[in-house]
């Protein structure tokens, strides 16, 4: 028994010695060097323009019957604000409110770059708000309003930086789309949806798109010290699944044991308290594999052993915060609830709703069949109309990924660049028929404070950001379109 004890104590040494050399020699490549200076950019005036987009109440409609002339208000507004843009653009609107704006490169032989964004935004009751929220207002520092966020200063400051370069005579030998779809706030099937299709049916491939999703944020919560850029390659899928449970209704005053309410929230309890299970994704384990060689060492030794201490790992990511949670889970959220109209009334039906965000590799179908699993036979569980799957897992081997990594390091000063998968959803899902260069980058460092006010009140956009963002976009266009 001495021996046997002997030999696992040598051999766990041996793993942890292991261990520790590989991740003392998991070491990060040397930043690029580069000779790229950058321009000086008037925020000012560029924070002007966006107060402008933000006045121009773009809220989702319901449906797309609706009247939506505001939406040809917004464009108008955009047109007169780069003239130099939309004079060489060829306009085309699809399913009336969504638009793309071709400017054509001067070599047919390459394929178009796509820069993607949203006209539309949510609603904003003006209760909670400390400015009018379609307002537009300069204050502190800052652009506040529904939209300057999510996302018109991402539209505007990409219209902003091909304006300066066609100011300098800059000519694109690469064509470029400017997709602006119109209900990305209801699943993007009315706009971003058709503008692919209307491409794809006119037989057109693309380079690259480029939509909102990536972030720039302090990398001290996994102890790198630097700024990490982050590329989503990807994003999971959504899918919002019907609760309902149907029994005989009366009055409040004389209930039975088992009320539709209380086997509702019973359902919901059971949920809540059996999540997906934790699971590596290749977006997960690219984005670990980038970020690991720049970490300190008690970070670096678990995350470049990550093969070894797989069941740790997921499970510290899985209880750290809501954002790690979702980077290693699919995660299923109730959202709404519904009983009865009066408060004395038991109903028939009380229904639920719970919001699923899909890890890649997972299916809405598949969950739909766990919750009723869950839940048992006495909860109808369906599939609300809208849902999708994860979507396919961008190249990050391409030239265009390069490219895009090199004007993130250029533009943001030697921040760490990974890819990572986003966990929400945007309009680029859409594109994967076109190219498989699909990534989605955010070119603002925000605060936490400034993140949790998108689609809440006082929704607002640093200034001092709009400089980066601009930058951003005009870099952009010399490396992968000049």
């Amino acid at each position: 028994m001495q021996v046997f004890w002997i030999v696992v104590l040598s051999l766990l040494g041996a793993l942890i010695v292991f261990m520790v050399i590989r991740a003392l020699l998991t070491r990060p490549s040397p930043l690029p060097q580069t000779d790229y200076v950058p321009r000086k950019i008037d925020v000012d005036k560029v924070a002007a323009h966006l107060a402008g987009a933000v006045q121009i109440p773009t809220v989702t409609m319901p449906s797309n019957e609706m009247d939506g002339s505001i939406f040809y208000e917004y464009q108008s507004y955009l047109e007169k604000t780069y003239p130099l843009v939309f004079a060489r653009a060829e306009k085309t609107l699809i399913n009336k409110y969504a638009v793309i704006y071709k400017i054509k490169g001067s070599d047919a032989s390459l394929l178009p770059a796509a820069i993607l964004a949203h006209q539309d935004v949510v609603p904003a009751p003006p209760e909670g708000w400390e400015v009018p929220p379609f307002s537009g207002e300069l204050k502190d520092g800052y652009v506040y309003g529904r939209g300057s966020q999510d996302m018109k200063s991402q539209m505007i400051v990409a219209l902003e930086g091909l304006e300066i370069l066609l100011a300098e005579g800059f000519q694109p030998k690469r064509s470029i789309y400017f997709c602006f779809g119109h209900d990305e706030e209801l699943r993007g099937t009315e706009g971003a949806d058709r503008i692919s299709k209307y491409l794809a049916e006119h037989n057109e491939k693309l380079e690259f798109v480029i939509d909102e999703g990536g972030t720039v944020l302090d990398g001290k919560i996994l102890g790198i010290n630097n700024k990490i850029a982050l590329i989503g390659t990807c994003e999971k899928g959504y899918a919002d699944v019907k609760l309902e449970v149907t029994k005989a209704g009366g009055h409040a005053s004389t209930p039975p044991k088992r009320t539709a309410v209380g086997m509702l929230s019973q359902a919901i309890c059971e949920i809540e308290n059996n999540p997906r299970k934790t699971r590596w994704t290749l977006p997960t384990k690219q984005m670990i594999k980038y970020l690991a060689p720049y970490m300190k060492f008690p970070f670096k030794l678990l995350f470049a052993n990550r093969d070894i201490l797989a069941p740790l790992l997921k499970w510290v990511l899985g209880v750290a915060s809501p954002l790690t949670n979702g980077l290693v889970r699919t995660t299923m959220a109730a959202t709404q609830t519904k009983g009865a109209h009066t408060p004395n009334t038991l109903p028939t039906k009380a229904c639920g709703n719970i919001n699923v965000r899909l890890n890649t590799g997972e299916t809405a179908e598949e969950i739909r069949k766990e919750i009723a699993c869950i839940v048992g036979k006495k909860v109808e569980v369906t599939l609300e109309p809208g849902y999708h799957d994860p979507s396919p897992v961008s190249d990050i081997t391409s030239d265009a990924y390069k490219t895009l990594t090199r004007t993130i390091g250029e533009v943001f000063g030697g921040y760490v660049v990974a890819p990572y998968p986003f966990i929400a959803a945007s309009d680029a899902k859409y594109y994967y028929n076109l190219t498989s260069n699909v990534y989605r980058f955010t070119p603002f460092e925000k605060t936490e404070d400034d993140a949790n006010r998108i689609h809440a009140e006082n929704e607002r956009q640093s200034i001092e950001s709009l400089e980066k963002g601009t930058l951003f976009f005009l870099r952009l266009y010399e490396n992968a379109c000049g």
